[in-house]
């Protein structure tokens, strides 16, 4: 929240700045291109800052993500699991993507957009969309439960990585950490911190 109100503040700072020294004339400031100058530094910084911060609503969906993660490792059944005895299933498919269009800054007017998009309205239009391959793995690790006399089957968040890859990845590691809430075992956390680092 505090770097989304900083953005606006160099925002509106940089448009400010800007405006004024636009025309100034006056005889106090040597150099007012420099200030100009820096008015669209401060702008560009602004809007950088307000694309790249997350807003309030991701950011609350990330530490309630987190604060879910952490008690399942506080009070959750520990599991260790080889790596080696995982099933690693994989999930490989073409889809076509909407080709960037170019700058979808609102400071760009919709017929700007068309343009630097190829899309002039003539007919003759260049082809807006290309076909890109997704990769999705995923970890599958089997137990024999006692209590219950089943197999419990867990399967791990999506990786986009493909099957050959991540072996490498499972093969470096060799072993990893299951947490399960004890009262209802569908909920549970495959400990992957490793495929970031």
């Amino acid at each position: 929240m505090q770097k989304r109100f900083l953005a606006y503040l160099l925002f509106g700072i940089g448009v400010i700045t800007v405006t004024f020294f636009r025309h100034y004339s006056g005889e106090i400031i040597p150099y007012p291109f420099l200030f100009w100058l820096s008015g669209f530094a401060l702008f560009g910084i602004g809007v950088w800052l307000l694309r790249n911060t997350p807003s309030a609503a991701e950011e609350n969906i990330q530490k309630r993500l987190a604060e879910a993660v952490s008690d399942l490792k506080e009070n959750g059944e520990k599991i260790r699991i080889d790596l080696t005895e995982c099933e690693v299933k994989e999930h490989n498919y073409i889809e076509e993507r909407e080709k960037e269009k170019g700058p979808n800054d609102p400071l760009f007017l919709a017929i700007e957009q068309s343009i630097y998009s190829g899309n002039t309205g003539t007919g003759f239009d260049k082809p807006s969309f290309e076909q890109v391959q997704v990769k999705q793995t995923v970890i599958v690790f089997s137990r024999y439960n006692s209590r219950t006399g089943l197999t419990d089957k867990f399967v791990s968040r999506v990786i986009p990585k493909d099957k050959v890859s991540l072996s490498f990845y499972l093969d470096q590691q060799k072993h990893t950490f299951l947490y399960v809430d004890k009262s209802n075992p569908a909920r549970y956390y495959f400990d992957l911190d490793f495929l970031v680092s």
